[in-house]
């Protein structure tokens, strides 16, 4: 199939997701899985289908040498669940380089992708070759695999004498200088709720200037308005409160989140970390020694990683690719030898 074939097909992919968002389908995965409330499922749908034009799949797939190949390779995509479609620019990868994918979905996220596999294939029947959703039948020739730590550690021995690429935890963090206005405060703070803080791209550490009151931060984060709750979050939100007390720790109350004075980059569901610096090259050291726990940066300025802007968390572009690695150039090298 020629490349253009397939950018054509996945660039009317994502013109029909605006007509998959109905409310069987958002109701069918919310049910499945109620941290994928319609506001989050509708919010991946939008990015994805804003990512999936020709203007955008061309410019990612130009800085490749991408040929007309049957599938030389199957790929085992081995996929999170942790936000909706997490999996699904493994997916395009895969197909866009020319392999076969066989999916295995997480039991949190086993919808969407099946619903956007059948669009694809209604655009171009030819794909139905090249997919296959749970099947391992077979050994695979190379593994895309993201989970956690403990599962990292598991496929690392089960695959790898393969080629592969292997993701665990990893989390983000903002670095904040003191100048922020007012919209870029809002924007940080999508950065910190959308997805309820599930992804590892959701902000989960606040780097503080020495003297920031985290107090008055708190209070601007309690009056964000696009956060829609859903029964697990706010029965997390509860835990946590009740946990911190009981810990005697003490936290900032923001409502939809709980500000926690904290070294580390990690933090759980429901609370957001931070800690206070003296200059950048404090905080430079702080980043270098944590690098490969480090998903995204958020701020101002760019100290041995690049930052990216307040708001864009969530929305990475085709060629931002997890944990930096780039999938694409991986499973062209396949082939290449």
């Amino acid at each position: 199939m020629e490349i253009k074939t397939r950018i054509s097909s996945f660039a009317e992919l994502g013109s029909r997701l605006p007509g998959l968002m109905n409310d069987s389908l958002l109701h069918e995965v919310a049910q499945a899985n109620p941290w994928f409330t319609a506001s989050e499922t509708t919010r991946a749908l939008k990015a994805w289908s804003a990512q999936l034009t020709i203007e955008n799949l061309t410019t990612w797939a130009n800085h490749y040498e991408l040929k007309s190949v049957k599938p030389s390779c199957m790929v085992m995509v081995i996929m999170a669940g942790n936000i909706p479609l997490v999996g699904f620019h493994d997916f395009l990868s895969v197909l866009i380089a020319g392999h076969h994918c066989t999916a295995k979905l997480s039991t949190r996220d086993s919808i969407l992708l099946p619903t956007l596999m059948k669009e694809l294939i209604s655009i171009e029947p030819r794909f139905a070759n090249l997919i296959s959703l749970d099947d391992f039948r077979g050994n695979p020739d190379a593994v895309i695999a993201t989970g956690s730590d403990n599962s990292a550690r598991y496929f690392r021995n089960r695959y790898g004498e393969i080629p592969h690429i292997i993701r665990k935890n990893r989390s983000s963090a903002a670095i904040l200088d003191g100048t922020e206005d007012s919209r870029e405060l809002e924007d940080l703070f999508s950065d910190m709720l959308e997805y309820y803080g599930l992804g590892c791209r959701s902000i989960s550490h606040l780097f503080l200037p020495a003297g920031y009151s985290p107090e008055n931060l708190g209070k601007q984060l309690s009056g964000y308005s696009h956060c829609d709750p859903c029964v697990p979050f706010s029965d997390n939100l509860r835990y946590q409160r009740s946990r911190l007390e009981m810990m005697n720790i003490r936290y900032i109350d923001a409502r939809h989140t709980l500000l926690v004075e904290n070294e580390s980059l990690h933090a759980p569901v429901g609370i957001v970390n931070f800690s206070f610096y003296k200059d950048m090259d404090d905080v430079s050291s702080q980043l270098q020694a944590q690098q490969d726990e480090i998903q995204c940066l958020i701020g101002h300025r760019s100290v041995d990683q690049p930052f990216i802007p307040f708001g864009s968390a969530q929305k990475p572009q085709l060629w931002e690719y997890a944990d930096q690695v780039d999938t694409l150039d991986f499973l062209i090298s396949l082939t290449s030898s």
